[in-house]
């Protein structure tokens, strides 16, 4: 039991340590408010621009990665897509993280939460 519990509370830290750090300067916008099943969605942050990588999840078992694209022009990071209606996907409210992989130092993330109908 005790050898157990070690090796959860290390992988526990080991999972937050992948994630980086919590940045309140990361401004993460989704429209429209709320998501509707069926229906175009967009995310924005602003990411810094010479970021390696944007990558945005839903905190549920089986989220596919979200990988954002970025608009030098209007100096954001954005998502597009559409929840589909899916038995698995119900409404209610969801936990997203988007991570910014940045080309020194750890990655930057913010959450949010948002209502899906």
């Amino acid at each position: 039991m005790r050898l157990f519990l070690m090796v959860g509370l290390t992988l526990g830290f080991v999972g937050c340590a992948t994630l980086g750090i919590k940045d309140s300067n990361l401004a993460l916008q989704i429209t429209p408010q709320p998501v509707l099943r069926g229906q175009p969605a967009l995310a924005k942050i602003n990411a810094p621009m010479d970021a390696n990588s944007v990558v945005g999840t839903v905190q549920v078992f089986g989220s596919p990665q979200l990988i954002f694209r970025k608009n030098s022009e209007k100096g954001i990071w954005y998502f597009s897509g559409v929840i589909p209606f899916s038995p698995w996907v119900k409404p209610g409210a969801y936990q997203v993280r988007v991570i910014a992989h940045l080309s020194k130092g750890q990655p930057h993330y913010t959450e949010m939460r948002v209502e899906l109908k």
